[in-house]
């Protein structure tokens, strides 16, 4: 029923990480030390940034890379911290939180997708396109937090014909902040009939201060 709104990598993204992989060593995401280990993305003295805390400058640094200088790559590694941080999850399916169709013109793509498509592959479940985002909204860093709740109000629906009754999700996002947009789609979700909704994110801000029910967030 939802395969119409699945995420998947191109054949071509996928050959382009492959001799991304066989050209350039494995380096730590933080520090960029060089690792043994094929399957690690973090140095021994960095793990302790894996908690997301956008409040460090190495996380902050990765997160702007990642979304403003186009470093999509780093979703992969991005996507293996937040699996290494979290581990197993019980849920039906991820969905990835919208752009608006004008940033994603202005980008050129939508950081929560490339992330919700790494952790699809990582956890073995479907991700979906299966919200849009109505109306531009404002950047949710230049507001404050009342601001920010009235910002995104009304803001999601859910696409045509994208069902989630009975289903538990996993919301997929970059950055949480005060979780505005996070609760926002929470909602839209819970009132579409998912049986929960639980959000994973690569960073959070230390004062974020907190997210009221439906949402929950996967730590």
């Amino acid at each position: 029923m939802n395969d119409g709104f699945l995420l998947k990598k191109s054949f071509g993204q996928t050959l382009l990480e492959r001799a991304y992989d066989s050209i350039f060593p494995n380096k730590c995401l933080f520090c960029k030390r060089v690792l043994e280990d094929l399957g690690e993305v973090v140095c021994g003295d960095c793990v302790e940034l894996c908690g997301g805390d956008y409040d460090i400058e190495a996380v902050r640094q990765v997160v702007f890379r990642f979304k403003y200088e186009g470093k999509r790559m780093l979703a992969r590694s991005m996507g293996r911290v937040i699996f290494r941080r979290i581990g197993d999850v019980e849920a039906d399916c991820l969905v990835c939180v919208p752009l608006h169709e004008s940033r994603l013109r202005e980008r050129g793509f939508n950081q929560s997708e490339l992330l919700a498509e790494e952790l699809s592959r990582l956890y073995g479940l479907p991700a979906y396109d299966g919200m849009v985002r109505i109306r531009e909204t404002a950047r949710q860093f230049d507001l404050n937090p009342e601001e920010r709740v009235a910002n995104v109000t009304g803001a999601f629906v859910v696409r045509e014909g994208f069902c989630v009754e009975g289903k538990d999700v996993l919301l997929v996002d970059d950055i949480l902040t005060t979780g505005a947009t996070a609760a926002e789609c929470a909602r839209v979700l819970t009132e579409a009939g998912a049986r929960s909704v639980e959000l994973v994110v690569f960073a959070a801000v230390e004062a974020w201060g907190g997210i009221e029910p439906p949402l929950q967030m996967a730590t």
